[in-house]
């Protein structure tokens, strides 16, 4: 009986610390829904309390914003493009680096990448903008593309690797014995069994290549050329006095990364789960 209790408290405590835990990481999207589906007057009543009723115009006003279905374009194209190139390159470049490792080269291309994760963005930021300036693709899509390819090759590349690994290599010996070269191995053999952490990369390099400012507040100077984040920010600078339609524009920002998290979260799991048991 004693043992029992003991686990009742535990128990308790545990789920205590995971509701607190929930509840600070939900608190700033409840802030967000409460400020978006407020009116103004009802907001300046009542700052924190869930809203009487659900006003949209908030919504209707965000739509009709200067630039703001542009931004949306400018993210899409940016997001779509990094998505594709580090899912094709980075896998290619893990395959042959695993199947590879007995050399000194792909060791040192390998263990290359992996610095890069190490470098600081900050020490390496004024020297990215200066050459994107000197290949003239400040402001453009093709230079946040570029930019946010060098920054994230690195990481998808060690992600890739390991998964690489538990790819049995009898399969690739078989198809080369069929007479498969090493690019239709790759491609007819390897990468269909690459699909949980091609899943699992696609999820988190589109959230990344979304969501990020760094690199657009530094490589994107013109309105045209701008993201939702880079918008979002200038847009909470000169009107801060309406702060319901600013959040109501973020929120509108938020429905992709939701829609695509919660699409493809079974792959991420399998991936997870297939991972283990091959490891």
């Amino acid at each position: 009986m004693r043992n029992h209790g003991k686990r009742r408290i535990k128990d308790f405590c545990r789920i205590t610390v995971l509701w607190l835990f929930a509840a600070i990481c939900l608190a700033p999207f409840y802030v967000a829904l409460c400020y978006a589906f407020k009116s103004k007057q009802e907001f300046a009543k009542t700052k924190l309390a869930f809203p009487t009723y659900l006003d949209l115009q908030n919504f209707i006003d965000a739509f009709a914003l200067k630039n703001y279905f542009n931004s949306m374009k400018n993210s899409a194209i940016v997001a779509v493009f990094v998505v594709a190139l580090i899912v094709l390159v980075c896998s290619m470049s893990a395959y042959m680096i695993t199947r590879r490792n007995d050399t000194k080269f792909y060791n040192f291309v390998f263990y290359f990448f992996q610095m890069v994760i190490l470098v600081p963005f900050q020490s390496i930021m004024f020297p990215l903008y200066r050459e994107i300036s000197q290949f003239h693709l400040l402001s453009t899509n093709r230079g946040l593309i570029l930019c946010e390819l060098g920054v994230y090759m690195g990481y998808y590349i060690f992600l890739y690797s390991g998964f690489v690994k538990s790819v049995p290599v009898a399969l690739e010996e078989a198809a080369a014995i069929d007479g498969a070269n090493r690019y239709q191995v790759f491609i007819r053999i390897v990468f269909p069994l690459l699909k949980p952490i091609n899943m699992t990369v696609v999820v988190l390099c589109f959230l990344a290549s979304w969501n990020d400012f760094f690199l657009p507040l530094i490589m994107v100077q013109k309105d045209s050329a701008k993201t939702l984040p880079l918008m979002q920010f200038f847009f909470f600078g000169e009107y801060t006095s309406n702060i319901n339609l600013a959040f109501a524009a973020a929120i509108l920002s938020l429905i992709p990364t939701v829609v695509i998290y919660f699409c493809a979260q079974k792959y991420i799991v399998e991936g997870m789960i297939a991972g283990a048991v091959k490891s």
